[in-house]
This record gives C-alpha cells, sequence and structure tokens, in this order.
C-alpha cells in the first residue's frame, strides 16, 4: 500500500475523500458552513443521517467526488483508539466496495495531526488485513492501493508517525500471517527460514541450535517436547544492535510450540482446532526485531524463538517422566500439555547465562486460565521487574495492546513442586493457572530481572471480527513492545 502526506489545502475535487467527525464538529459545520464542501454537507444531509455519532456514516456525491463522513462521537471521549477503530471501519467500507485510493482529511479536535495520522493508518493498515491465500482468485480481496492523508498542519514528524506505523503495523500483519498459516507448513524449520531472511535482509547476527547442538548443551526440556514429532526443534537468536556504544540489552523470547496436540494428554475437540498458533509467542518476536531493524530504532534488542512441535508418537515424551533442563533442574512431567513453559525455560536459561541482558521479556500462548481472568481483550504480566512492567503498562495503554499485571507472591512460586523432582510443569491444582505459569518460568531466570506476558486470549480472537483485527490471528505484541523499545 503506497502512502502519501499532502500539506496545504485540504480541498479535492474528485476521488474518495474521508472525512472523520466529532458531534460538536459536526453541530459547527451545521450552524455556519465554511466551504463549499461543507455547505452542501449541511443542506444535503440531515441530522438524522449524520450527527456525528461513533461508528455512523453517511456519504455525499458531488460530481467527480465522494464524500464520506464517519462519526467520531464526543469529543470529551475521543482517543488514539477512537481513530484506530474509526479507520477500521473505513477499511472495511472500502474493501466492500472495491475502492482502491482514498483521501483522508487530518483534521481531529484535540489530537495532534501527528498521532492522528498514525492512530489513522494503525486502523486503516490492521483492519484492511486479510488472509486469503487459499482462497479461489475471484475470491480474493481486492485491496488498497493508496492512502493520502491531507492537511494543513505545518506540524513536524507526521511523515515519521506514518512511517512508524506503516512498519509496526506490516509486521503485525507479518505476524498474523505465520499464525494463521498451516501447521505442516509453519514448522521449527519454517521459522528457522524466515529468521534466516530477516537476517540477511537486515544485516542481523543469528545463530541457530539444531537438535544436535541442544542435545550437547543438555537442553531436555525442548528436547522432550518435540519427540513425539517428526518437524526437529529449534533455538533461534536473531541481535540487533542499534545502540553499538550502551551496552544495555532487552531479550524477547517467545513460544513457539507450532501444532500442540496436547501430547499425549491430548486436547478434546473444541480446543485443538486454533492450535496452529501457539507459536505465536516467537512469531512476534519475528515480526518485532523486522520492525525494530527496519524503523532502526536506537535500541539492542535479542530475539529468541524456542520452538517444538507437541505431536504424539511413538517416541513421545510421557506423563510422569522426570526430564533434566538445561538449567541442571529435573522437571517432573504433570501434563504434556504444559509444553510451553518447558521450551521457554530452557530458553530463559540459555539467554541468562549466554547472553548477559538486562532485561528479559518472554511472550507466549501459555494458558487457557490467562483467558478465563481476562478474556481476549488483555494481556496477564508477571514478573520480578517491576520498572519494566510499568513501561509495558503504559505502552499498552497508548496501542490498546494492553496487559494487567497479575501477582507472582513467593506463595505461588513455592508451589511448583514435585514428590520425586525439583519441580512440577504444573501445580497440583487448577487455582492460579496462568499465574502457576509464570511461577513455574520464574524458576529459570536467577538473577536477570524479568517480565511474563501471557498472550492466549489477545493473540487470537475466537469470536470476530472486532474492529481492526479480523476473526483469528491478531499480531498482538508487535505494537506493544516496539513502543515500550521506542520509548525506554
Amino acid at each position: 500500500m503506497k502512502i502519501n502526506l499532502k500539506r496545504g489545502s485540504s480541498e479535492i475535487s474528485k476521488g474518495e475523500m474521508f472525512i472523520l467527525l466529532t458531534e460538536e464538529e459536526t453541530k459547527k459545520i451545521r450552524s455556519s458552513p465554511k466551504h463549499p464542501h461543507q455547505k452542501e454537507f449541511a443542506s444535503r444531509i440531515t441530522n438524522g443521517q449524520f450527527s456525528g455519532e461513533e461508528e455512523q456514516r453517511a456519504t455525499l456525491h458531488l460530481r467527480d467526488l465522494r464524500l464520506h463522513t464517519f462519526g467520531l462521537g464526543k469529543e470529551k471521549e475521543l482517543s488514539k483508539e477512537t481513530l484506530r477503530k474509526t479507520a477500521s471501519l473505513i477499511a472495511d467500507y472500502c474493501l466492500c466496495l472495491r475502492i482502491p485510493d482514498i483521501n483522508i482529511l487530518l483534521n481531529i479536535p484535540k489530537i495532534s495531526p501527528k498521532d492522528s495520522a498514525e492512530a489513522i493508518l494503525d486502523g486503516i493498515l490492521l483492519g484492511s488485513y486479510r488472509f486469503d491465500k487459499y482462497k479461489e482468485k475471484d475470491e480474493k480481496i481486492v485491496k488498497l492501493k493508496s492512502v493520502t492523508f491531507h492537511t494543513t498542519s505545518k506540524e513536524k514528524n507526521i511523515e515519521e508517525s506514518l512511517r512508524n506505523s506503516e512498519i509496526t503495523c506490516n509486521a503485525a500483519n507479518y505476524v498474523r500471517d505465520l499464525q494463521t498459516e498451516n501447521a505442516d507448513v509453519a514448522t521449527p524449520l519454517y521459522l528457522e527460514k524466515h529468521a534466516r531472511e530477516i537476517a540477511k535482509k537486515y544485516r542481523l547476527k543469528i545463530k541457530v541450535l539444531d537438535e544436535k547442538e541442544l542435545k550437547k548443551i543438555g537442553a531436555g526440556l525442548i528436547l522432550a517436547v518435540a519427540k513425539g514429532s517428526r518437524y526437529p526443534p529449534r533455538m533461534i537468536i536473531l541481535e540487533y544492535n542499534g545502540n553499538p556504544k550502551s551496552k544495555d540489552k532487552t531479550a524477547i523470547v517467545g513460544k513457539g510450540i507450532t501444532f500442540d496436540s496436547g501430547g499425549l494428554n491430548i486436547k478434546p475437540t473444541g480446543h485443538m482446532e486454533t492450535m496452529k498458533e501457539d507459536m505465536s509467542g516467537s512469531a512476534v518476536c519475528l515480526g518485532t526485531i523486522k520492525a525494530a531493524a527496519e524503523l532502526k530504532l536506537k535500541s539492542n534488542l535479542i530475539a529468541v524463538l524456542s520452538s517444538a512441535e507437541n505431536a504424539i508418537g511413538s517416541a513421545s515424551y510421557k506423563p510422569g517422566d522426570v526430564v533434566t533442563s538445561l538449567s541442571g533442574k529435573t522437571v517432573e512431567i504433570g501434563n504434556t500439555d504444559a509444553e510451553g513453559r518447558l521450551v521457554l525455560a530452557d530458553a530463559l536459561t540459555y539467554i541468562e547465562k549466554n547472553l548477559k541482558p538486562a532485561r528479559i521479556i518472554d511472550i507466549a500462548t501459555l494458558t487457557g486460565a490467562v483467558i478465563i481472568a481476562l478474556g481476549d481483550y488483555t494481556a496477564g504480566m508477571c514478573g520480578t521487574d517491576k520498572e519494566t512492567m510499568k513501561k509495558l503498562f503504559r505502552s499498552g495503554e497508548s496501542t490498546y495492546e494492553r496487559v494487567w499485571e497479575l501477582p507472582l507472591h513467593k506463595e505461588y512460586i513455592s508451589e511448583v513442586k514435585s514428590d520425586i523432582a525439583d519441580m512440577n510443569n504444573i501445580n497440583y491444582s487448577r487455582k492460579a493457572g496462568a499465574i502457576m505459569g509464570a511461577a513455574f518460568l520464574s524458576k529459570f531466570v536467577e538473577n536477570t530481572p524479568w517480565v511474563h506476558i501471557d498472550i492466549a486470549g489477545t493473540s487470537w480472537l475466537d469470536n470476530g471480527p472486532r474492529y481492526y483485527y479480523q476473526k483469528g490471528a491478531t499480531g498482538y505484541g508487535v505494537r506493544l513492545l516496539i513502543d515500550f523499545l521506542k520509548n525506554n
């Protein structure tokens, strides 16, 4: 999609022009229209047809120009998220009517043109996403080709905001492609292929630990999870150095279970059908480092993908097995469907011992329990790094990829215990499931400040669409992490 910015006169004589109006702005236009288009709007569209209420819309035909007005609601309730949602409605409208090229007037009260442009483009890019790879040609979506923003403002950095939105949202949509792809396509080897392509394109350092190397270093947990699969596991490390003068490094690590059958504790029907997206954490790590490199952020970032398939086979690991982790700690397998924390545990140990970051953030579709607690609007967050959690919360409020801190008291951590090993991969009751997943992971981060983000609810919408998310993959996490890296 081509994205343009035109400064100066906002009047155009042909094409498709979209104007976003609050209720207050609509009343002003009706009482004292200043431009010809406003006068025609006031005379031809009645208050009952359009009053600026949120999600309201009306179209005015002006010779070679079609003027589309979309309501934003009351000014006091206006936010960047309102703009994202409204822009997603514009995207849907354009896809439905097969409109390829659009013009948008940047004239939003109480929100700067810079912030307005970024939020609106977020909604357009995320809202126009469709995965149609496997549809027949005549059913494929006619996609938007260009968006042109018009403003009379002299504010600087509007172009920068548009560029930030374009790169970040395209990275999120890239993640959505990975999440939605067939599990027999998007295997650990497929993630490795994508990681190598990103490393080559952006000149990133890459290291891949294959099954032989993982066995050599003693990464018993990730190897155990992969035993039942025909696809070998991979631990993939990408490094981006945007600030070589600084020793500060952030490590992000993603759960990369490319399909989760549940293992021998097999998932029932109704819970397995979307498990190709259980690699969402790893996909988010790929998308984030891709966007960081393209944006040339002044940050140092390590992205680690800990990837395996949790399948069923004659060699599958079994409930009751005791497995030795990379850290040397032993884990009793209480349930083979609690595999995500196993692949992450070895990755956390590897990161802390070998990469020495200032902080670690893991992101994972870890527990169904977090969905019970927070639904699919907010991700759960636990950890030992209070400062990073505060910053992630602020980034979540800004991007609307929201996170909410759950407690990680010592009492929870003490429950991660086994009668025959150092710990069990599940707690012996069903209480506090999301927190107990984090409690297990905490045992594998000895000294490094650490945050865990559980995106099991937010990564995939079963009951969609919802504004700029279609049913299915959301790419949740890329915009959150990029905002965190940009502002800290």
